[in-house]
């Protein structure tokens, strides 16, 4: 006969979990305020960061990768960057956008950094669309 005991439930385990899944929530609702009213570019950041909110995204323009808001953030403590605040671009709460980025011949040195760091990374490479 058992002696009517419940076994112990890993709490911080739980709790994890939900403060995981209420930044997953708050990042969703951040990126589809942000779409509304955007350069193409950053519509398509926020679209794949949607896709991706767990990821730090390194999103290619030109000759650099960029991040951008939270991401940006953390890129910055992580790898030792330049954080920097767009003074004509907004984020979604209507302040200037945090940036930050590299240029795309030092990925090799940043990659492994935000992966040691704990991140999970996503990267957005630009591909040549096609000719007619």
């Amino acid at each position: 006969m058992q002696s009517g005991r419940v076994a112990p439930v890993d709490n911080s385990r739980k709790e994890e979990r939900k403060r995981e899944k209420v930044k997953e929530e708050k990042t969703k609702a951040e990126t589809k305020a942000a779409v509304v009213a955007m350069t193409p570019m950053l519509k398509q950041f926020y679209e794949l960061k949607g896709k991706h909110p767990d990821a730090v995204l390194l999103f290619r323009c030109g000759d650099f990768y960029e991040t951008y808001s939270q991401d940006a953030e953390k890129a910055s403590k992580i790898l030792g960057i330049t954080l920097t605040k767009s003074s004509h671009t907004k984020d979604a709460d209507g302040k200037p956008l945090a940036m930050a980025g590299f240029p795309y011949h030092a990925l090799d040195t940043y990659l492994p950094k935000l992966i040691r760091a704990g991140e999970r990374v996503a990267i957005c490479d630009q591909l040549e669309s096609k000719k007619t």
